[in-house]
């Protein structure tokens, strides 16, 4: 087995990976989402015809997954069916056991807390994952193959002699990868690097080279983080603005030196904003249950997605429940306005709080001198 390290990633990439990654997790300009939404209907028509065959000749996978889903723990990227109804038969909601890897996506342990990839989190085939995306979601399965790619440059994967990939997914945490500051709801790794946690001494417990103090908080959702976005609602649904204005407030309050949620070693690249630009807005698009409103979701199913990794009760994709109406071409392009909007949005909230530390900065140089520093300098 072969493990890439994040030095041999540099060399292998350095050439060419800059323009790359900083466009891994946005649609390509040129995307045609006509031709997809064609390729989207022949592949769920492929599945009905898989299916139809399959009980002709005896083989109900539904049924039989189903009799074994709490005994199997190995991933199926298929779906029990092809309807609402059977979509998630076999795949039925089961929490992590101990020693289960989660990681920093929550879309990722959504589909292993289904069964969709490993129940265990570990050995999961990574090229799976850009597949499940189409087959859950509705989403180009040419999204995601650049973020697998990704990961192989920044040594989160292993490399089988064969070829084949496969991901710890609790590794996504590691720097450089998929995990980023300013989630919508786990805290910023930088927090923990605080005067108090510093100074820790040997007799106070913290023995030397252990990162525990400063790793293992952000694997854990931040309660005050989801309260900050859930509070946006109202009438019992979030939207796209509310996660808009949460992206915003998340970064000033990264970047405020008099927050509690600042951050000294905040990170916000150009990666970084295009995580954030899909990231904000998924939960509410992916799991939405409209067939032409793509811009709101039940509170419930936010809270579930994030505290459970959960997807809705009966979840099917829109391909799927709304087989005659759905319309990709609107759904891709409601997407693609709110990505960019996010884009900017999250440049804008950078830029202004830089501002505001510059300023802050600025105003404490220009104090004057206090009348007893007065007295002195007449002296």
């Amino acid at each position: 087995m072969v493990s890439l390290s994040k030095a041999s990633s540099i060399l292998f990439a350095a050439s060419s990976i800059s323009s790359h990654v900083a466009n891994a997790h946005l649609m390509p300009k040129d995307f045609d989402a006509a031709e997809f939404a064609v390729r989207l209907k022949k592949f769920r028509a492929d599945a009905k015809i898989k299916e139809a065959t399959n009980k002709a000749i005896g083989k109900v996978r539904g049924a039989q997954v189903k009799a074994t889903s709490e005994q199997s723990r190995i991933g199926n990227p298929e779906p029990g069916g092809t309807t609402p109804e059977t979509f998630l038969d076999g795949h039925e909601f089961i929490p992590p056991q101990e020693g289960d890897s989660r990681g920093p996506c929550p879309i990722i342990n959504c589909m292993a807390n289904h069964g969709f990839i490993n129940r265990s989190g570990q050995e999961v085939v990574a090229f799976d994952i850009p597949i499940l995306g189409m087959t859950l979601f509705d989403l180009p399965d040419t999204m995601f193959p650049p973020v697998v790619n990704m990961a192989i440059f920044d040594g989160q994967v292993d490399v089988l002699e064969d070829g084949q990939v496969l991901l710890d997914i609790e590794r996504l945490w590691n720097r450089p990868g998929e995990e980023r500051d300013v989630s919508q709801v786990f805290p910023n790794p930088g927090l923990n690097f605080n005067e108090f946690n510093l100074n820790i001494t040997v007799e106070d417990g913290f023995a030397p080279n252990n990162e525990e103090t400063f790793i293992n908080f952000r694997y854990e959702v931040d309660r005050d983080l989801l309260k900050q976005l859930t509070d946006r609602s109202s009438f019992g649904r979030l939207t796209i603005f509310d996660h808009q204005q949460h992206l915003r407030t998340r970064i000033l309050d990264s970047l405020d030196p008099n927050g509690p949620l600042h951050d000294i070693f905040f990170v916000f690249s150009e990666e970084s904003m295009a995580v954030a630009a899909n990231q904000y807005l998924f939960p509410v698009m992916l799991l939405g249950d409209m067939v032409d409103d793509f811009s709101s979701i039940e509170l419930d199913v936010i809270e579930d997605f994030w505290t459970q990794f959960r997807l809705p009760e009966g979840f099917a994709p829109r391909s799927i429940r709304f087989p005659d109406t759905f319309d990709f071409v609107a759904f891709n392009q409601a997407r693609q306005d709110w990505q960019d909007e996010n884009v900017l949005i999250a440049l804008n909230a950078f830029e202004q709080g830089k501002s505001i530390v510059k300023h802050g900065e600025e105003e404490e140089a220009e104090e004057p001198p206090t009348s007893s520093d007065t007295k002195l300098v007449k002296a």
